[in-house]
């Protein structure tokens, strides 16, 4: 029952901390504009970066980043028990992805993740930071290269042997950003399969 309060504290203010819609304010005070009426209409770092600026972007990234961190930090500054942690985590990234601020709408987590991979995962997420830069060079698409990116966070993962939970967060973490981005894009997928139109869905967002 000790345990009960940090707790729900945590996972109460996981959710909170990753509702909190950075790209759509960032875009509002910069540009005036609604984000989710612009572009793709995803409310998230890369389509502020087409629709008002790099700069703009790189605040929501570090916005989005910081708040994942701080989700998964919650539970062990509160004492909470080491699974609330994790739960912690998905909890955050499910606020991002519909998040209570925007109608239960959001972005796709990926940077939310990249906070919390930051925080339990330091080493491995700053060694596949680089191949983030060295693929979003080489390919031109931003789609492509952070899926690139969680697969290699995952392979790492599993290579150096870490715990089997953080495994599967990582796992699970993936899966829940992947599972958004083809729920939300499925209307521009199915066709761009149906007519082998390959190049178009990897630039689907």
């Amino acid at each position: 029952m000790s345990d009960f309060l940090p707790a729900s504290v945590s996972i109460a203010g996981a959710f909170l901390l990753g509702s909190l819609p950075f790209a759509y304010w960032v875009a509002r005070a910069v540009a005036g504009i609604d984000i989710r009426l612009a572009g793709s209409g995803n409310p998230g770092a890369l389509n502020v970066y087409r629709q008002v600026g790099g700069k703009a972007a790189l605040a929501v990234v570090l916005l989005d980043v910081a708040k994942g961190a701080v989700a998964v930090l919650l539970p062990r500054w509160l004492g909470a028990p080491e699974p609330v942690l994790y739960l912690a985590a998905f909890t955050a990234v499910a606020g991002h992805n519909w998040s209570v601020f925007l109608g239960l709408r959001g972005g796709k987590g990926a940077a939310t993740v990249a906070g919390i991979s930051l925080t339990l995962l330091p080493l491995l997420t700053v060694v596949v930071v680089p191949f983030l830069a060295l693929a979003l060079m080489m390919t031109k698409n931003a789609v492509v290269s952070i899926a690139l990116t969680f697969i290699l966070l995952n392979v790492l993962t599993i290579a150096t042997a870490q715990p089997l939970a953080q495994i599967g967060l990582c796992m699970g973490l993936s899966i829940l950003v992947a599972g958004t981005h083809l729920y939300r894009a499925g209307a521009q997928i199915v066709p761009a399969v149906k007519e082998k139109r390959w190049t178009d869905i990897t630039r689907v967002e």
